[in-house]
């Protein structure tokens, strides 16, 4: 018999923590941060976690022997990571070296990559990765795989089958023990570039006829119907129209985002501009033959940030490979150029200083809480004293409701449990007329299939 018992993402959006226990063998499916929860206690980098034990104390970490730094063997087995997003994968640094995180090779490149280009988080007994100017180093015992691959984890079988979501390498999982069958999309879309791949990982859950589907339901309020084709063609025409610099906002591991702005950038032969940060991550991802990444170092391709007099060793390699274009640089060809930049690099916006006519893109989720509300009107206020006015192009990352319910209907599960939204009675409602039924976990119960 198999206990599932959800310590994350439970009511919420992201967190995901799902402890499943088959007998001899324990998994997570997910070990995710809580930014939400953290919020109401830290305040980064003033006032942050320093080891487990704080994070414990206040509720955010599961309550469970044997799986942390400086405790007994570890209990579990291991922890299925299904995508390099942080609220899947943050709060791994806490766990035991020794247990192991099985996730896709892109991810693992992703999630090294952060950590060695992030300065943020608990100290350096902490680590997942560290990059020093003699080695990289990795602390964790990664076990990477590809769809087509099987895990077997003690008396359980894993099968990683990709999806498409708004970072690279995300997987689901299909996931067979000896009495039962669970599916698990972790954060999928069906309206993106590589929709196939969701497809495909739907088509091979409902022919393993599972017992249970655990899904996301981000999108069950706020879905928005759109695509990433019909990002191109808006960010397309609007470029087309615009005589200043354009300014792009999206987040640094969305590759698909990335991909499409430097599309239409060449479409209107302009240059595209990215930050240190991305210019690491590309120079990662250019070694997997999967992945369709621009080369840093093309003549389109700018690599933007500001002088400074010690340099980290990431930032070193990247400017081994290119040379660095300050603001000084950039604003005599401004109006050939397409810039891509955050609220965190609106100081560097000062030295390219903007020409009247220029336009700020916003090509992110819209502020969902509090914290990202003051951030958005400082952000419009940054604008205002640019003169940029500003558009938002954007297309989710994660599937929309009645793609989900299509999604359920052919995967034909018993039961549904969803995860990773914070409107889940909203969900049992609007899924209610399915066969399967419609199943709420609440945190830190255990539920026995």
């Amino acid at each position: 018999m198999t206990e599932l018992t959800f310590y994350g993402g439970v009511g919420e959006v992201g967190g995901n923590k799902i402890l499943l226990d088959h007998g001899k063998n324990k998994i997570f499916l997910d070990f995710g941060k809580n930014f939400g929860k953290e919020k109401a206690y830290y305040d980064e980098p003033y006032l942050a976690a320093r080891d487990q034990s704080q994070l414990l104390n206040l509720g955010l970490l599961p309550q469970i022997e044997g799986i942390y730094k400086g405790e007994e063997e570890p209990d579990i087995d291991g922890v299925l990571i299904t995508h390099p997003h942080l609220d899947h994968w943050g709060y791994t640094c806490f766990l035991d070296n020794d247990i192991p995180l099985y996730c896709g090779e892109g991810t693992k490149m992703i999630i090294v990559n952060y950590e060695q280009s992030s300065s943020a988080g608990p100290s350096s007994d902490y680590y997942l990765a560290h990059l020093t100017k003699t080695k990289d180093k990795e602390y964790k015992d990664f076990r990477t795989f590809r769809t087509g691959d099987r895990l077997d984890i003690g008396d359980i079988d894993v099968e990683p089958v990709h999806v498409d979501h708004s970072v690279p390498a995300a997987y689901g999982y299909i996931i067979r023990t000896s009495s039962e069958t669970i599916a698990y999309t972790g954060d999928f879309r069906l309206h993106g570039p590589k929709a196939d791949m969701s497809e495909e990982f739907i088509e091979k859950a409902s022919r393993a006829d599972p017992d249970l589907l655990i899904t996301e339901g981000t999108n069950i309020t706020g879905g928005h119907i759109s695509s990433e084709a019909e990002v191109e063609k808006k960010m397309d025409l609007l470029i087309g129209k615009t005589p200043g610099l354009v300014v792009v906002s999206f987040s640094q591991r969305n590759i698909d985002r990335l991909r499409s702005v430097y599309k239409v950038a060449k479409n209107n032969d302009r240059k595209l501009a990215i930050s240190m940060k991305q210019a690491f991550l590309l120079k990662e991802l250019k070694n997997d033959p999967h992945l369709d990444i621009f080369d840093i170092r093309q003549n389109d391709v700018i690599v933007f940030g500001s002088e400074k007099s010690r340099r980290n060793e990431w930032e070193k390699r990247v400017l081994d490979e290119v040379e660095l274009w300050k603001g000084e640089d950039i604003n005599p060809i401004q109006d050939e150029v397409v810039l891509t930049a955050t609220y965190y690099d609106m100081n560097d916006l000062m030295d390219v200083d903007p020409i009247s006519g220029s336009v700020f893109i916003s090509s992110q989720s819209e502020a969902f809480d509090e914290e990202g509300e003051i951030q958005h009107e400082k952000l419009l206020n940054w604008c205002e004293h640019y003169g940029l006015p500003q558009y938002q192009i954007h297309t989710s990352g994660h599937v929309l409701p009645h793609q989900l319910k299509g999604a359920i209907e052919q995967i034909n599960p018993d039961e549904v449990m969803p995860v990773h939204t914070d409107r889940p009675k909203l969900f049992k409602r609007y899924m209610d007329d399915l066969e399967a039924d419609i199943v709420l976990p609440k945190m830190n119960d255990s539920l026995k299939l």
